[in-house]
């Protein structure tokens, strides 16, 4: 069994799920626009009081998203995983949404006037993510629904507002695990180091010199 963790929306999740293919035994979700860090904790001190000794690998969702929702799940994933002493996997959120097909595309708004649009096929995402500006992926997204083309998800719901006929859902939990349990959990590198999905390189300034 292994305990996976959906921090990268608004809409996160907790899951534990035993094999790759079944549905979640125990499933949590929560809805916390910028506090994750303050909803999270008790959710998964229920879980580990339930099944602390059954859970033999930890699964977290690296985004992209929200900057504080990732790295909070990041925190508690990488925490969980030293005190149980088990190992843990990252897996892109953009292979865990919850869509009514295989194949998808993920849009969301990756600020100063640009989308980003991911390609997923079978949970694999197909390449990174493109940053594109707004105008062109709403005009190209409008016409291949308006063709009926392809399934396209947003968990945004400016994008959503922006592209009638994209569909405002979220990456699981439940799907984190499955995609996780692809490969067996004796399998994961030990030590992993769990790096969010970035779509640009952060931001940094250097203060000027006096």
């Amino acid at each position: 069994m292994i305990l996976a963790l959906e921090t990268s929306t608004t809409h996160a999740s907790l899951a534990l799920v035993a094999n790759a293919g079944e549905p979640a035994l125990r499933e949590c979700r929560f809805v916390s626009e910028r506090a994750h860090n303050a909803v999270i904790f008790e959710p998964v001190t229920e879980l580990l009081a339930d099944h602390r000794d059954e859970i033999r690998g930890i699964a977290i969702g690296l985004g992209p998203g929200s900057y504080g929702g990732v790295r909070v799940g990041i925190a508690v994933a990488n925490g969980l995983s030293l005190v149980l002493g088990i190992p843990v996997l990252g897996v892109s959120s953009l292979e865990a949404w919850e869509a009514a097909a295989p194949k998808y595309t993920v849009l969301g708004d990756a600020r100063r006037k640009t989308f980003f649009r991911a390609e997923v096929a079978d949970s694999l995402l197909q390449g990174e993510p493109e940053l594109l500006p707004e105008d062109e992926v709403i005009a190209s997204v409008a016409e291949s629904i308006r063709r009926e083309e392809g399934i396209y998800v947003t968990a945004d719901a400016r994008v959503a507002d922006a592209v009638p006929g994209v569909i405002l859902s979220y990456p699981a939990a439940a799907r984190i695990a499955n995609r996780a349990l692809q490969s067996a959990v004796s399998t994961w590198p030990e030590d992993a180091l769990l790096e969010p999905h970035y779509l640009r390189a952060p931001y940094i300034t250097v203060p000027k010199a006096k």
